[in-house]
């Protein structure tokens, strides 16, 4: 947890009574769950720790919502979360959102700086899990692929050993899981509740799981959302820009190396029809990188410059929810999704060569809201070779207060 950002919150949240911002809105969530999984469960690989594999109980997630204004016009929001996430253990609190928010409602547009939801995709702005139809992000929000923020392509990574997100470097997801991102930001209603668009300048691409960027990345995220009718809106992503970091394993090579030059770049559409007691969701998401690749226990180098990798994948998602009309307040849920990893051309050889192993999964849930802000889900996912290895069971019981 960044020590700084926790004094600034402190001391805002302990100054601002005096100095007149005497509304502060503090709220709350909090998630419960029991949950097993597979003899081959990881949190890499689907959500669950291998550590708690068998049945296990525990508050996966708590959080403390901040909303303050300033002036008329200018607000802060923060986020204090405390959740289980990587090894399955209780992480300390850390903030993971901090936002200084410029909205007068004369204008159009919002402007945002700091920490805060990165706009591409449909997921990330539904953080909480009472937001949310399904326990588990989709694959490609969720799944640690072979590329890593400091080494680029590592075919080892989150294979060698059996090292937990937050315990070892186990490459990244094709996005951040969590929805974050640092910079400065605008939302623009350009055609009232018609058509929307969101722009971020960042310190890296939604890969990025890092609060500050180690070296002078730049990424620029955009997504424009068209509302056809209350019963279907469509979402176009995009985003383009710098994703590696410093660090003491590519210092050598970061001296005769521009690693700011490596990229990513991703696109993204998204769907979601709504009709009487149906939803359907869909989302599929591009990926590729321009990227160097360590091989064994070295970077991949000829004459002393880093050879280049390029390297794509696709994630595709199709959600289904059916509101049962005979028990108010519950539904069922079914999604289907697959990562495709596309064969690349090896540098090294003349071969092609698959980067990565592609991955399906399957997950069913059933959903029945308590109260109005308490909603409880059972889940259960089947991924991978489908024989029972990496099923992921998850109750889940989620509350906003």
């Amino acid at each position: 947890m960044n020590s700084k950002k926790n004094l600034f919150l402190v001391l805002f949240l302990f100054i601002a009574p005096q100095y007149g911002f005497s509304q502060i809105q503090l709220n709350g969530s909090v998630d419960f769950e029991i949950s097993a999984g597979g003899e081959d469960s990881r949190f890499i690989t689907n959500q669950i720790s291998s550590k708690y594999k068998q049945a296990n109980l525990a508050v996966t997630q708590l959080n403390v919502f901040a909303f303050a204004p300033i002036t008329d016009q200018l607000f802060f929001e923060s986020r204090i979360q405390l959740d289980t996430w990587g090894n399955g253990d209780l992480n300390p609190p850390r903030i993971s959102l901090a936002s200084l928010i410029w909205d007068n409602p004369e204008n159009d547009y919002v402007i945002r700086f700091g920490r805060f939801i990165s706009p591409f995709g449909f997921y990330p702005k539904r953080q909480l899990s009472t937001d949310r139809v399904f326990v588990n992000h989709p694959l490609g929000y969720s799944y640690f692929t072979n590329i890593s923020d400091i080494r680029g392509f590592w075919p080892q990574a989150g294979n060698n050993t059996n090292a937990e997100y937050q315990v070892g470097d186990v490459g990244l997801p094709s996005l951040y899981f969590a929805g974050y991102v640092t910079g400065i930001g605008t939302s623009w209603d350009l055609i009232s509740n018609k058509v929307s668009l969101d722009v971020a300048i960042t310190n890296g691409t939604p890969i990025t799981i890092k609060d500050r960027a180690s070296l002078s990345n730049l990424a620029v995220t955009s997504r424009l959302q068209y509302n056809q009718s209350i019963f279907w809106s469509q979402g176009v992503s995009a985003s383009f820009g710098n994703f590696l970091q410093a660090d003491a394993i590519n210092e050598t090579v970061r001296e005769n190396n521009n690693f700011q030059k490596y990229t990513q770049l991703l696109l993204g559409t998204d769907t979601k029809i709504e009709f009487t007691y149906f939803q359907i969701i869909a989302e599929v998401i591009y990926s590729r990188w321009k990227t160097p690749a360590f091989i064994g226990n070295s970077f991949h180098v000829d004459q002393n410059k880093l050879v280049e990798y390029d390297l794509s994948n696709f994630s595709g998602n199709i959600d289904f929810k059916y509101e049962l009309p005979s028990l108010t307040g519950s539904f069922i849920a079914l999604r289907a999704e697959h990562l495709l990893f596309l064969e690349a051309d090896d540098p090294g050889t003349t071969n092609t060569l698959q980067w990565d192993q592609d991955v399906s999964r399957i997950t069913g849930v059933f959903g029945y809201k308590l109260d109005r802000n308490i909603l409880a889900k059972l889940s259960f996912s089947e991924q991978g070779e489908f024989d029972g290895s990496e099923y992921a069971l998850r109750f889940q019981i989620s509350a906003f207060f």
